[in-house]
């Protein structure tokens, strides 16, 4: 398995389209390379860069396109004209320009006889099975990871979230895996994942996604996030919001002895526990109906604007520190700025099909995760106030310079 911040040995310039006589390349290390000349020519390449900022930037946007490409596998004869990776630089390209794949086609920074056309691409991604899909971009994910845990980026104890992220369908609401959601954009229809993350430095980095259809029970869907990031990281506390405010899924938490704060839906019962007064905690018995119910502490407090709220935990709290439990809910979850900026890694497309949507959506998912990981190492190598470190906006402007790009030079050490 290679990637590019994992290769040992080099490759050749044959693998990359130059005259093997010309130089012999080896992998960039994206932490490396301070001392490099601003310019350097290789073959018929010029690379200028404008300080050691820009040189930086390049080196770790090349390196990171190269962590993905090498887990997603294509079905394809054995004499066909692109090579997935060739493939995959569209949608990458979509997804830095927030445009839909076939107008990413037409603006890709290559010669139209070297650019993919955009069927091709759906083509060979509808090939693919949905198992197929989720299997390869499991492969992905655990690579990044693979890197992140390198690189120090998972150490510690870690906060988790865990939530539905949705992709607004415009479609027939009886098509494979659609499901019925709030109104929003015009539509009540869309295509969801659910996500666990660790909060990484304040960003959200995706542990795991699964697809989610009519048939899923959530508790469980939250017990397999929740069992798959207890073998990555030490979790903190999980954070989730009131949609997982069911006794199955306090139940499936609380089983795997995590702690937890979510809001609590408020129900007769809470209502009734709200009129008593605040701040206060309660010992609260949810699902008195049911053979087993669960308990965990109420939280009741008031929040700056005199709205009362109320959390379900199981930390142990006292009223007086109700205030800052609210305060810990409110920071940690709404760290929504990640949220956001997801959706700019999102690749646009009117298919109707599910295996490209799925493709596409989960792939976005890996180039977002890049750009935390690509951030997390500037910020240990240079601080957390480096000029290299990248806006979305300047990663995905850096990476589609970067995306046609051969590999950049190997610093010169001697």
């Amino acid at each position: 398995m290679c990637g590019g911040w994992k290769m040992s040995g080099g490759w050749t310039a044959n693998q990359i389209g130059f005259n093997s006589e010309e130089v012999i390349l080896t992998s960039p290390d994206p932490i490396r390379g301070l001392d490099e000349p601003t310019r350097k020519t290789f073959g018929k390449q010029k690379y200028r860069f404008d300080g050691r900022k820009e040189r930086e930037r390049y080196k770790l946007c090349w390196s990171a396109r190269s962590v993905i490409y090498p887990e997603l596998v294509l079905k394809q004869n054995h004499n066909a004209e692109y090579e997935p990776t060739d493939l995959f630089g569209v949608p990458t390209h979509a997804a830095f320009t927030n445009d839909f794949v076939n107008n990413a086609a037409e603006t890709y920074p290559l010669p139209e006889d070297e650019t993919p056309h955009p069927n091709t691409v759906f083509y060979r991604v509808e090939k693919l099975s949905v198992g197929e899909i989720l299997d390869q971009f499991n492969s992905a994910m655990e690579r990044i990871i693979e890197v992140a845990r390198d690189k120090g980026a998972l150490e510690g104890e870690l906060d988790l979230a865990i939530d539905l992220t949705d992709w607004r369908y415009y479609g027939d609401g009886d098509d494979p895996m659609v499901l019925r959601v709030k109104p929003k954009k015009g539509t009540t229809k869309a295509f969801v994942l659910a996500t666990v993350y660790a909060i990484v430095d304040g960003q959200r980095f995706t542990l795991k996604a699964i697809p989610v259809s009519s048939l899923s029970d959530k508790d469980e869907i939250l017990g397999d996030l929740l069992d798959y990031a207890k073998n990555i990281v030490d979790i903190g506390t999980l954070y989730v919001d009131r949609g997982f405010f069911t006794v199955d899924c306090i139940k499936a938490i609380k089983e795997r002895g995590v702690k937890f704060l979510m809001p609590a839906t408020k129900n007769d019962r809470v209502k009734r526990e709200m009129e008593k007064g605040n701040p206060r905690v309660v010992d609260f018995e949810y699902g008195v109906h049911r053979k087993n119910p669960v308990n965990f502490n109420l939280g009741i407090v008031e929040n700056d604007d005199e709205e009362v709220k109320t959390f379900a935990t199981n930390h142990e709290v006292n009223e007086d520190e109700l205030e800052k439990l609210f305060d810990m809910y409110s920071l940690r979850w709404g760290i929504e700025t990640s949220y956001r900026v997801k959706h700019q890694f999102r690749p646009k497309t009117r298919t109707k099909k599910y295996e490209p949507r799925i493709f596409l959506f989960l792939f976005s998912v890996c180039l977002y995760n890049l750009w935390v990981l690509v951030n997390f190492q500037v910020m240990k190598r240079f601080g957390e106030d480096s000029e290299i470190y990248m806006t979305a906006k300047t990663f995905t402007d850096k990476m589609i310079e970067a995306l046609p790009q051969p590999e950049p030079p190997p610093t010169d050490h001697n």
